[in-house]
């Protein structure tokens, strides 16, 4: 990978992420920016790894490789998500920007309630015509979701 852009993600994980920036109000930049930064703070099973080594005294310092930058000159991660990415990256034995493009395109195929209303919206702005009762879409979806 060149570069960690948002287009260099395979295109039905941008559709994900352009949808949910709409519906933030966002750029895709910002929008991408804001999900790193919530996904550096929310603690995942990686932590566990990272906790272990440090408690054998490793230094966890990742491949910094040149996709890496991108984290910096892009979407301006705060040295905090920058050390949380980089002590996971570390942990599972991956480039920086590898791990990042791989949390960002997890956190695209995890899907919402609201991904799915969101879809269904879009496809009846899209056509009109449609007859789409979004009422019962959303109580099907909770239902099948368990909500």
């Amino acid at each position: 990978m060149a570069d960690l852009h948002v287009n260099d993600l395979p295109e039905p994980d941008v559709a994900v992420l352009r949808r949910r920036a709409r519906a933030a109000g966002l750029p895709l930049l910002g929008y991408v920016r804001e999900e790193l930064i919530a996904l550096a703070d929310r603690r995942c099973a990686d932590d566990t790894v990272v906790e272990f080594l440090e408690s054998e005294g490793r230094e966890l310092i990742p491949e910094i490789d040149t996709a890496a930058i991108a984290l910096i000159e892009i979407y301006d991660l705060p040295a905090a998500a920058l050390r949380t990415f980089g002590r996971r990256a570390f942990a599972t034995g991956h480039p920086l920007s590898d791990y990042v493009r791989q949390a960002l395109i997890t956190s695209a195929r995890r899907s919402t309630f609201d991904d799915v209303m969101l879809e269904f919206h879009e496809a009846q702005d899209r056509d009109p015509s449609l007859n789409i009762d979004l009422e019962s879409v959303a109580a099907s979806v909770r239902y099948a979701r368990g909500e």
